[in-house]
């Protein structure tokens, strides 16, 4: 197992992003993020684009796993853009990621032939890079591990894709933890609408190796937009 990896292993690991119709848009504030995940006491950070995780990576001591998420016009369940290309990936490893983090998601615009090309083309420019699968099903997590190209398996994707939407709810896929866990050796990463303390709960007991909390820490304004949900809700009554 990589030695970052085994950093990761066990931990909590805090997204710092912020989208640029957000007030924390920008590696300054990114940064004061990862200080407080780093306080905190988060084994590691997840962080997107160049400019972020440079600025994080002078300023922290914590693993990064990085991303390079690259939008596009498509419907969102079809359209692959995180980490969707060896640039985009090249990008965010010379900008000193720890991990590299990419799509690995199974799709008719992209079929595993094509992944897998990827994935060798990564591993042979940078062989010491770890890379985290951000995947949907579990059949993308099997075959992901076959090809000896990753570290770590995460269910990033899960519900967020048109092969995994279905059925999607408000709570994290435990159920895929436990298969993936069940079929694959590799260290699982559990992420995805994990809002509360009986959610990383439940992650845990389905087998999670490490777990990563975005949005619930660290996008105040859709915390703050679900207390206002549920105040109207409850007035509204």
């Amino acid at each position: 197992m990589h030695k970052t990896v085994e950093k990761l292993m066990n931990g909590v690991v805090v997204s710092c992003q912020a989208y640029e119709d957000t007030p924390l848009y920008g590696p300054k504030y990114m940064v004061a993020m990862a200080l407080c995940a780093e306080m905190g006491g988060a084994n590691g950070l997840r962080a997107c684009w160049p400019q972020d995780i440079k600025a994080i990576k002078e300023a922290c001591d914590l693993p990064i796993v990085g991303i390079n998420k690259k939008f596009g016009d498509g419907n969102p369940l079809d359209e692959i853009f995180i980490t969707p290309t060896f640039e985009s990936a090249k990008e965010i490893i010379e900008a000193g990621c720890d991990v590299l983090a990419l799509d690995c998601t199974i799709r008719e615009c992209r079929p595993f032939e094509e992944l897998e090309k990827l994935l060798h083309q990564i591993k042979d420019a940078y062989p010491d890079m770890p890379i985290m699968a951000d995947l949907a099903t579990l059949d993308e997590a099997i075959k992901v591990a076959e090809t000896g190209c990753v570290d770590i398996i995460s269910t990033t994707l899960a519900g967020y894709t048109r092969s995994s939407c279905e059925g999607k709810t408000e709570k994290p896929n435990v159920e895929l933890i436990k298969e993936i866990k069940k079929h694959t050796s590799l260290p699982v990463n559990a992420e995805g609408r994990i809002w509360e303390l009986a959610d990383l709960e439940a992650v845990l007991e389905a087998g999670a190796d490490m777990v990563c909390i975005g949005t619930a820490v660290t996008r105040p304004h859709l915390i703050t937009e679900r207390f206002i949900n549920c105040n109207k809700k409850y007035r509204n009554k």
